[in-house]
């Protein structure tokens, strides 16, 4: 089933909404111009979500606001709709470690049930995703050029393939994924890209970002994946 009929099988409408929720969706899809599946999907992502234990504690606590903007940038990732970090902190006026944050707890409550698609697929997607935006961050500021942001991304996706192969566990959050895999493709193509640089890019701390680094190293350590291949091997990130 695709992942856009996964998110309509939840069958709940925005009828479900208050009247704030209804215009904080509103404001989301305008200001992000996006287009009205993923609005739809995000509503059903936010109300699963809201119907769990963590969402009724958040709800009585009253910071939703975070929940549901991160369940649009959930939403547009999964379905394709490529959206970078900076794009949800510059327009919706949010920080990037919140963001993040909202996102990995919401990612938490749904570890337990494939309500949307099963939640392998769904971590693999927003991985992919994550990369994508990452490598369109270097480019925007002008770190990469076209060809070394699709190289890149290649590069990445290929090692996230080889790790999951290996046994990456979905629990590891997507955003860590991304910039494990990332970094390392850094790495070997020998771009100069500071590792505070791919960690923002990310959404995380160095600190962090170091340890799901460790973790992909550890399960890449094989022959099918070979620093030697690469020409550029041996050039190290900028720390």
């Amino acid at each position: 089933m695709k992942a856009q009929e996964r998110f309509y099988s939840l069958s709940k409408g925005v009828e479900s909404l208050s009247k704030e929720e209804h215009g904080l969706f509103f404001d989301a899809v305008q200001r992000l111009g996006l287009p009205n599946e993923v609005k739809q999907a995000a509503v059903a992502l936010y109300l699963d979500f809201k119907s769990r234990p963590i969402g009724e504690y958040n709800a009585n606590h009253k910071n939703l606001e975070i929940f549901l903007i991160a369940t649009v940038s959930l939403a547009a990732k999964a379905m394709g709709d490529l959206r970078t970090d900076h794009e949800f902190e510059s327009k919706m006026f949010v920080s990037k470690e919140k963001l993040a944050d909202a996102e990995e707890r919401i990612l938490r409550s749904f570890g337990v049930q494939d309500s949307i698609m099963p939640f392998p697929d769904l971590v693999s997607q927003l991985t992919r995703r994550q990369i994508e935006s990452m490598a369109q961050s270097f480019a925007e500021r002008d770190l990469v050029s076209n060809n070394e942001r699709e190289e890149l991304v290649r590069r990445s996706n290929e090692y996230l393939d080889a790790a999951v192969e290996k046994g990456l566990t979905p629990k590891m959050s997507y955003r860590g994924r991304a910039a494990g895999v990332t970094l390392k493709a850094i790495r070997d193509i020998g771009l100069q890209i500071s590792e505070t640089d791919i960690a923002r890019a990310a959404g995380f701390d160095k600190k962090s970002m170091a340890i799901n680094t460790n973790i992909i190293d550890a399960l890449l350590k094989d022959p099918k994946v070979r620093r030697e291949e690469s020409p550029n091997a041996g050039h190290s990130v900028k720390k």
